[in-house]
């Protein structure tokens, strides 16, 4: 099967595939296809090492075959001379009995470097800049995520996110909330700069180091931030290298339950990007085209043993904003919807980027509800980049990716026909549904 004639037949009609599934010139597509016999083919250099051994553990066949492939796609110039080695390549092909492993065996077949988004721009922080400037870096930038490196050597220790800084704003009000005087009054910005913990570097936030927060008649209000490994919010740096598989790193960002993988470079210690739930959706989506689509995919969603069914977290318009920060924090969660209280019909969503509003606001309140939050943050940055969006419980998966990949968002809500909420459903629940689910059952069929 050639796969370029779905280009030319494309550009007949002026138009491209919505899943831009035939955009071939781009580098970041592999050299793989799916034949009509429902194998893989690829070249045996370009496969992860770590993603040929997954597939051996699931007891999928391997053939070696070798085939003549002359350099470049052209015949040599019989004139000049040729490695032998040049005008041979060698590889591999894997068969597929269920078409539910072949997003699997896509993602194992294909390094981390091929999901590299176009665009990609990084930040970069070493570690002896204070906290506060660390987190203006990242408001301005419209960047969740900042990479953190030694002032010393520049090699890469740490993620400085949005989260650091919804736990600092949250520490420093609860500390507040013990003085009577203080207690339920806004953290004006002159307040924030006479706070040692705003200016302390990141080494000493993320270390476990005794700080002074502030003190009040003679009292003296201590942090130590070693308390965050502690509870086990202080994770470890997870990291993942350019060649291994995209596999790999779904099974990192699910077993770490993170949403943000710096993808190193092994040869010069740099980070290349971060992957994330949503690029890996997105190089799915643009391979459809060329993959037989699996049986789930047609399924509706309530019925597929994926996303959030019960014991749903949720807040109502006038649950104070420090409660939901709570619960964002507590429940290793991105965002949280608010309903109404008596119906529980979805009015809106708060996330942990939206907490990063107020480096924008005059004072800072987490007294306030959760509605009122809602309204700072839309005055302060305008129209926020994760909106509520919905959908109808029945709806199929494919519809439902289809509205991840069109509206771009972290989390859909399921509704019924009054926009009362039923569930709630995560790129990383439907990652983990198309690529682990099908590789857990393998394995356990196997081990039977």
């Amino acid at each position: 099967m050639d796969p370029t004639s779905n280009v030319s037949m494309n550009n007949q009609t002026g138009k491209l595939r919505r899943n831009k599934a035939t955009t071939f010139e781009s580098p970041s597509i592999p050299k793989a296809f799916f034949d009509l016999q429902h194998h893989f083919i690829f070249s045996k250099k370009k496969a992860p090492v770590d993603g040929i051994e997954a597939i051996q553990r699931d007891g999928a066949a391997i053939s070696e075959h070798a085939v003549v492939k002359y350099a470049n796609d052209e015949r040599p110039d019989e004139k000049e001379k040729q490695d032998l080695e040049n005008m041979f390549k060698t590889v591999l092909r894997i068969g597929v009995q269920n078409s539910d492993i072949v997003y699997t065996h896509l993602l194992q077949l294909s390094q981390c470097y091929e999901a590299m988004a176009r665009n990609n721009k990084l930040i970069v922080f070493t570690n002896d800049i204070s906290v506060r400037k660390a987190f203006n870096g990242l408001i301005y930038n419209c960047m969740r995520t900042g990479l953190v490196a030694d002032s010393k050597t520049l090699e890469i220790t740490g993620v400085l996110s949005v989260t650091d800084f919804i736990m600092v704003l949250m520490m420093l009000w609860k500390y507040r909330e013990n003085l009577d005087e203080l207690k339920g009054t806004p953290l004006s910005h002159e307040d924030f700069r006479q706070m040692d913990i705003a200016y302390m570097p990141i080494s000493r936030w993320k270390g476990g180091i005794r700080i002074l927060v502030f003190e009040r008649k003679g009292i003296s209000f201590y942090f130590t931030s070693g308390c965050l490994e502690m509870k086990g919010q202080l994770k470890p740096f997870i990291n993942i290298g350019l060649k291994e598989s995209i596999f790999r790193a779904v099974e990192l960002l699910t077993k770490h339950r993170i949403h943000r993988l710096p993808v190193m470079d092994e040869n010069t210690g740099d980070c290349a990007y971060i992957l994330t739930h949503r690029r890996i959706l997105h190089y799915l989506w643009k391979h459809c085209a060329l993959l037989p689509k699996p049986e789930c995919l047609s399924q509706r969603v309530v019925d597929l043993e994926m996303g959030t069914w019960k014991n749903l977290l949720y807040a109502d318009e006038q649950t104070p904003l420090i409660d939901c920060l709570d619960m964002l924090i507590d429940n290793h969660i991105s965002g949280i919807p608010i309903v109404e209280k008596q119906t529980l019909k979805v009015k809106e969503v708060y996330t942990r980027f939206d907490a990063a509003s107020a480096a924008f606001s005059d004072h800072i309140d987490l007294s306030v509800t959760v509605t009122r939050a809602i309204q700072e943050r839309d005055y302060q940055c305008g129209i926020r980049r994760d909106a509520v969006v919905t959908a109808h419980y029945t709806t199929t998966l494919w519809c439902l990716i289809e509205i991840f990949i069109d509206k771009n968002v972290h989390r859909i809500f399921m509704v019924d026909d009054k926009t009362i909420l039923k569930g709630i459903i995560s790129l990383s629940d439907v990652i983990e549904f198309l690529v682990l689910r099908p590789s857990r059952q393998t394995a356990n069929g196997n081990n039977k």
